[in-house]
Parts: structure tokens; C-alpha cells; sequence
């Protein structure tokens, strides 16, 4: 099975450490129950009043804050040991991203890693990364967390899986890896 994972949220837990960094560069003292469905749906900035010009303040701060409150989700790596072949799109940038998949021992499983604003591709939903990987790889499933990792890959009519999020572009969900189910 080819692969094209969503890195935060789907490999990594990065939801804690992106929300607390999200709360520094908002200088607020906010709920991470609260803020989390508005860092994840792209809300936050405007819900928060945020100037949006503090998105490379936020990715910074969270980039330095340790790796190790980064964790892998339990079973990933079996996964992604498995797969004929996986690729990456994310929207952190390249540096936060290699850091990370050195930190975890990931790289090797990856046959390619896309950031979107370090290799000239629109951050997701957008389609061209994706359509780049499916024409070079041949794709058989996307996994990630959110609407936005998937609603690429049913425009270009590859599987989806949702991992711990019900979600209406899934065609399967899961809430742990041990429950993956294709080969």
C-alpha cells in the first residue's frame, strides 16, 4: 500500500504543544478545549483577534518547545514500517519537519516530504502536491485528522482514512493504528 500521511495530528501528537504555542503568541489566557476545534478548523486568528502575521511567531515558538511532548501515536511506526511506500504533506515548515522525523527515527520510511511553502505548493486543501505525489507514486490512501488532509484525495479520487476524528470525506476512521486495516 502507498501511503500520503498528514504529519501533526496523524503521526504526531502536536495538538497540545501547537495549542500552547498558540496561546503565547495570542498573549491570552485561553482553554486548550477552547482553543483546539479553532487551531484545527483554521479559526483561531479571527476568533481570538489574532493578527495573522504572527503565524511564523506561532510555528517558531512551537518548533523550539521539545520534541519528546511530540509523541508518536502508539502503533504508527509498525504502520508506516509496513506500507509499500509513504510520502508527507504537511503544512509545517521544513526545518520543524525534518527536526521532527530525525527526533522519531522517521525519515527513512518516507520516499518524499512536502511542505508546501518551502516547495511552492498552496498549503491544503489544495490539490497540485497531492496530484504531484499520486502521479509519481501511484497513491492508495491518505490518513490524516482533519477535512483538509482528505478533501485533496477524494478530488483526485484516492481512499481516505480519518485517524481519530469522525469526518465526512473518510471513507474509513480509526481512533488507534492497531485498528488499521488495509495491507
Amino acid at each position: 500500500m502507498k501511503i500520503l500521511w498528514d504529519l501533526d495530528g496523524t503521526i504526531l501528537d502536536t495538538w497540545p504543544t501547537l495549542v500552547e504555542a498558540f496561546t503565547v503568541v495570542a498573549k491570552k489566557d485561553l482553554k486548550y478545549e477552547e482553543v483546539l476545534p479553532h487551531l484545527k478548523y483554521g479559526t483561531a486568528y479571527d476568533f481570538y483577534g489574532v493578527d495573522k502575521n504572527k503565524v511564523t511567531e506561532f510555528r517558531e515558538i512551537e518548533r523550539t518547545l521539545p520534541n519528546d511532548r511530540k509523541p508518536l501515536f502508539p502503533y504508527v511506526k509498525d504502520v508506516l514500517a509496513n506500507a509499500d511506500a509513504n510520502v508527507l504533506v504537511t503544512h509545517r515548515n521544513r526545518r520543524s519537519t525534518e527536526e521532527l522525523l530525525e527526533h522519531w527515527h522517521l525519515g527513512q520510511f518516507f520516499e518524499e516530504v512536502i511542505c508546501p511553502a518551502d516547495d511552492g505548493y498552496s498549503l491544503k486543501p489544495d490539490i497540485h502536491a497531492y496530484k504531484y505525489l499520486h502521479g509519481r507514486y501511484g497513491l492508495d490512501l491518505v490518513v490524516g485528522d482533519q477535512s483538509t488532509d482528505l478533501i485533496p484525495a477524494r478530488k483526485i479520487g484516492v481512499q481516505t482514512c480519518s485517524f481519530r476524528e469522525t469526518n465526512e470525506f473518510a471513507d474509513k476512521t480509526i481512533y488507534c493504528y492497531s485498528e488499521f486495516p488495509y495491507k
